[in-house]
């Protein structure tokens, strides 16, 4: 039996997570579409996915969500 040479690992765990440019990923911006509409807030698609962490986090608190 062949053993592989490099491990594969999931897209989620390849990233890196500390780019500070990365894109919002898609489970953030399915909560924060959520929440934009729950407070009246404009949703920003723009974010990168450490700014939607801290959106979220206001937006939780003004909807009483956390």
């Amino acid at each position: 039996m062949i053993e592989p040479t490099k491990s594969v690992l999931p897209e989620t765990e390849a990233r890196t997570p500390d780019d500070p440019d990365a894109p919002m990923n898609p489970k953030q911006a399915v909560l924060l579409r959520d929440l934009c509409e729950k407070t009246g807030e404009e949703f920003d698609t723009s974010l990168t996915e450490a700014q939607a962490d801290e959106r979220i986090r206001v937006l939780q608190d003004r909807a009483g969500a956390r």
